[in-house]
């Protein structure tokens, strides 16, 4: 069985490119305190891609659901 630990880190270019993303957008999401989990390796950024599905999970918005109902009875 050959298996390569970094099959689910990808770089910060790869990540950015499977995402749609630009590297300036990763980095954006990277630089907040509590920003897009990374390591290093070397130089390069590398990005665990089940923790950035959980990180993004996380920050899911759920509209409210008594807006938009109009005005209150």
């Amino acid at each position: 069985m050959d298996y390569n630990i970094f099959d689910e880190w990808p770089t910060e270019d790869e990540f950015a490119k499977a995402n749609g993303l630009t590297k300036r957008q990763v980095a954006q999401m990277r630089s907040k305190p509590d920003g897009l989990p990374f390591a290093k390796r070397g130089r390069q950024i590398i990005i665990h891609m089940p923790t950035a599905r959980d990180w993004l999970m996380k920050r899911l918005h759920h509209p409210n659901p008594t807006r938009g109902r109009g005005a209150r009875k």
